[in-house]
């Protein structure tokens, strides 16, 4: 009775944070728009992550959390680390900069699928019929979406499609990796070093661009801007990834990352609708109908 009820807890909580997680991430394609209307790209992501990198550095110097690194092995640590976020942020950065906040969202959904192909093809998992069906539509309801919008425009938006089919295969890279990281490493941990090296990464690159530091003086002049990239920072580098990395060592990388994409996706596409201003219609909603039936249907062989 008491193991019964510990697992009803544990699920509980993992999916109250897989919830904080999807609002946290789905509402960041808006705030991302926010914060690139001042902003250069990476201009944003060195302000974002360093936010981050600094919340751990003073919460780890008050003893509020610990890490410790001594004995591990660091191989899939900084590969990881590396791929998510400073590959995967700065690609789907530039896709949602070139694009809209609501297009990115289901770019991202496609991300479990990834998940599976790079299973079967890197660690010869057997791919089902069924599994191959909702590889097939929910690629085709990412085409829908896209295709048949009345703004599509080939030469256009094509660099930001590419960036985030691009964003889309790290995302499937780093969710493998950091179910193996999870076996060694502490979410916290895991985190904290995707901060740092995210911290220095996208400083060092702005400043090889010449931007220097007046990103945070814009960034915290007040208003809309400051809300945007304190809650991209603090709430989604931060908070968003924290419990991700957690329920990623708990659950298989496949199912932790379709739940999370569906949830995302979801929230993203009606945010930038409502809030953003982003154009739609019934190829917004089939096209994300098909995308997240998709998801749903390679989940089903998850066990």
């Amino acid at each position: 009775m008491e193991t019964q009820t510990k697992k009803s807890g544990n699920k509980l909580v993992i999916y109250t944070l897989f919830a904080t997680t999807a609002i946290l991430w789905g509402m960041s394609f808006l705030w991302t728009k926010v914060a690139l209307a001042e902003l250069e790209v990476v201009e944003l992501l060195a302000v974002r992550w360093t936010l981050a990198a600094a919340l751990f550095g003073v919460l780890i110097a008050c003893r509020v959390i610990k890490v410790n690194f001594k004995g591990k092995s660091r191989k899939y640590l900084l590969i990881g680390a590396f791929v998510q976020p400073c590959l995967y942020a700065l690609l789907e950065t530039w896709g949602v900069d070139y694009t809209t906040s609501s297009v990115s969202s289901i770019f991202i959904a496609v991300i479990p699928l990834v998940v599976v192909i790079l299973d079967a093809l890197v660690f010869r998992a057997k791919v089902s019929k069924k599994t191959t069906f909702a590889i097939i539509l929910a690629f085709s309801g990412v085409v829908v979406s896209v295709a048949l919008a009345p703004d599509f425009a080939v030469g256009g938006r094509m660099i930001g499609y590419l960036c985030l089919i691009l964003a889309v295969l790290a995302g499937g890279v780093y969710s493998i990796f950091a179910n193996k990281v999870g076996q060694e490493y502490s979410p916290i941990e895991f985190t904290f070093t995707m901060a740092i090296m995210a911290s220095v990464w996208f400083n060092a690159l702005s400043l090889i661009q010449g931007n220097g530091f007046d990103a945070y003086a814009v960034t915290f002049s007040g208003g809309e801007i400051a809300f945007a990239v304190i809650m991209l920072g603090v709430g989604c580098s931060f908070g968003a990834y924290l419990m991700y990395n957690y329920t990623l060592s708990r659950l298989p990388a496949e199912l932790a990352s379709c739940i999370q994409a569906n949830s995302t996706t979801a929230i993203g596409v009606i945010a930038g609708i409502a809030l953003g201003g982003d154009t739609w219609g019934w190829y917004t909603v089939l096209g994300l109908g098909m995308t997240i039936a998709g998801v749903v249907i390679s989940s089903f062989d998850v066990e």
